[in-house]
């Protein structure tokens, strides 16, 4: 990976064989970001994507083995138990240009990846809503 910093947070670059998520996480705690949001284009292999089910509070994921764009990445970075979490979804395209999005739990670069990651001066925690089940943003 390779990234710099500007005035509005960080312009990142991800290669070929990167984990997403990870490679994403590990800036936001090497950089000391507290909260902000990244958005991101590219390509994309081994995606697992995921649906939550209010009703039984699970999330159903799913694969995606092939090679895909990124129609758009969009998350968001706060704090859970004190370590950086990013909470991201993602539109990816096959080869006949069909969409499939959902939460992203991970992806590996296929040929690359271009991220901004926009930062903020605050610090965002996220707790556990018992009605949702899921840690939410404590706002």
């Amino acid at each position: 990976m390779k990234y710099k910093k500007t005035n509005l947070g960080y312009v990142v670059r991800l290669f070929r064989g990167e984990e997403v998520i990870s490679s994403l996480v590990e800036i936001a705690e090497r950089e000391n970001i507290l909260s902000g949001f990244v958005v991101g284009l590219g390509a994309v292999t081994e995606v697992k994507l995921g649906y939550y089910e209010l009703e039984t509070k699970e999330y159903h994921s799913q694969m995606f083995n092939e090679d895909y764009e990124i129609g758009n990445l969009t998350g968001n970075f706060a704090r859970v138990d004190g370590k950086t979490f990013l909470h991201a979804h993602i539109t990816i395209s096959d080869k006949d240009c069909k969409a499939f999005a959902g939460h992203l739990f991970s992806a590996k670069i296929y040929a690359t990846g271009e991220f901004f990651i926009y930062t903020f001066d605050k610090k965002i925690e996220r707790t556990l809503d018992d009605d949702v089940g899921l840690k939410l943003l404590d706002l």
